[in-house]
């Protein structure tokens, strides 16, 4: 699909690479321009590195709405989750060598 270099723009300030305008294929992603409210793109399966939502029509928010919904929401989460995990791991390791240590009664070895 060939997308003019107006527009190409837009869809930078969006979050797409050059990589993605490969993918604009007209059946699964395909953008459209509207003079005042700028691009959207139709990714309904997040094919390109756009990361924000799209609705259930497979459509983006138009690119003068400066849509950030999902990055808001989830900002700060992944960090949240690995630490949730690094100290969850951290305790079940700590069970295991409790469990260890009361089932044989001797100190466990720390292996390194």
């Amino acid at each position: 699909m060939p997308i003019k270099e107006e527009h190409k723009t837009l869809l930078k300030s969006m979050g797409l690479t050059e990589n993605d305008f490969d993918l604009f294929d007209v059946k699964h992603v395909r953008y459209e321009y509207d003079g005042e409210k700028g691009v959207r793109i139709h990714d309904p399966f997040y094919e390109t590195s756009y990361d924000e939502y799209i609705g259930i029509d497979g459509w983006s928010s138009w690119s003068s709405e400066n849509d950030t919904f999902m990055h808001d929401i989830l900002k700060g989460v992944n960090e949240k989750a690995e630490r949730k995990l690094s100290d969850s791991i951290i305790k079940n390791d700590q069970k295991i060598a409790d469990a260890l240590r009361k089932k044989f009664g001797k100190p466990v070895k720390d292996e390194a």
